[in-house]
């Protein structure tokens, strides 16, 4: 466990930061409270209560935060739940269940289905099932059954920077394909380069409002949907909302070339330098000149 150091975040909540990728889990303010704010609350969970059942693919599990409160949600209602994770490293979630502060964090029926990823790699309690399949996503996700669509999709690997091969247009492209037709794929990343892949893949995107304390902010993150949504919905709603003229034009600038990985087993270093190179030759606005213009305007 030499590459994470554990701490603990503003909101009280247990997380790690990785040496390897000289990056957090989490935001500093809180492990729990991203996941209730970037996850949770734009799932809209209660959209599906109508429905039997829900099926839900979490991409890079790692300690659990993301599905562990949804299913704290889910398990108040009667909706049948069928869970698959994606994840390379088993240490986090077993370093994280040893930790009391973690375990204080959820009520026992959570804590079960963890315990059961952890040891087995399977769960079921009741109707409710669901498996995690360790190792590379991009090869993995083929052991999930082609037929199967997901409800909800959560994308949480480390930033396109550090692991770009998870955020690159051909593993984009696959997931969309495993998305049902009124399902949500959500993540905390506003990157144009993401954002613009989710658009050719056919998605409507749509931008994570800051909650008060990240009024700062100018999004959260995105939810990606195969269908659009009503606008009198997404404003009754206000967990997110169309993009922003700032953010449209963000997808025009040369930020939003995408990582390119046609092999699916490209390394990080290849896929960024590949996407340097795109970049350098683009006629695409300079994403400076974007982010000066924008923050001139702001300071007005």
């Amino acid at each position: 466990m030499d590459d994470f150091k554990i701490h603990t975040t503003k909101d009280g909540s247990l997380s790690l930061y990785s040496l390897r990728h000289e990056e957090g889990f989490h935001d500093k303010g809180g492990a729990l409270k991203e996941s209730i704010t970037k996850y949770l609350l734009p799932a809209q969970l209660e959209q599906f209560y109508s429905t039997k059942k829900i099926i839900i693919l979490d991409v890079c599990m790692g300690l659990g935060y993301n599905t562990g409160c949804i299913l704290e949600k889910l398990f108040q209602s009667n909706i049948q739940v069928e869970w698959h994770g994606l994840e390379i490293d088993k240490r986090p979630l077993n370093l994280a269940l040893n930790e009391k502060i973690f375990q204080k964090t959820w009520s026992p029926k959570v804590l079960n289905f963890f315990n059961g990823i952890s040891k087995s790699g399977k769960w079921t309690e009741g109707f409710h099932e669901g498996n995690i399949h360790w190792g590379d996503a991009r090869q993995k996700i083929y052991e999930i059954r082609d037929s199967l669509r997901f409800d909800l999709i959560l994308l949480d690997p480390f930033s396109p920077q550090k692991c770009p091969e998870l955020w690159s247009e051909e593993f984009i492209s696959l997931l969309t394909e495993r998305l049902s037709v009124e399902g949500r794929l959500i993540t905390y990343s506003t990157a144009a380069s993401i954002r613009a892949s989710f658009k050719r893949a056919g998605l409507k995107i749509y931008s994570i409002v800051p909650s008060i304390e990240d009024q700062n902010k100018w999004s959260l993150g995105t939810v990606a949907m195969k269908k659009g949504i009503e606008q009198n919905f997404i404003s009754e709603n206000c967990q997110f909302k169309e993009l922003s003229t700032r953010e449209i034009e963000h997808l025009a600038t040369r930020s939003s070339i995408p990582y390119r990985d046609p092999t699916g087993e490209g390394k990080s270093k290849e896929i960024i330098s590949t996407r340097k190179r795109e970049q350098s030759k683009s006629q695409l606005i300079n994403t400076s000149s974007w982010r000066k213009r924008w923050n001139s305007a702001q300071s007005q």
